[in-house]
């Protein structure tokens, strides 16, 4: 006797499987832009330290 489930509790399964499958996935993806985020910061660092640089470097030539 084969028992058959209700087409609900069978959608209500998938979906519930389906979310849990999302939210490992976002997971992820939150994950990666965190890093990507800090990497961006650093790079914008870099470059806002290095105009600082060339402006002061150009004043400095100016100023003899």
């Amino acid at each position: 006797m084969k028992m058959e489930m209700k087409p609900e509790l069978q959608v209500q399964m998938e979906l519930d499987a389906h979310e849990k499958e999302c939210a490992i996935r976002y997971k992820m993806v939150d994950d990666k832009l965190v890093a990507l985020d800090k990497r961006m910061w650093r790079i914008e660092a870099m470059i806002m330290a290095s105009t600082i640089t060339v402006v002061a470097l150009m004043i400095s030539i100016i100023m003899k």
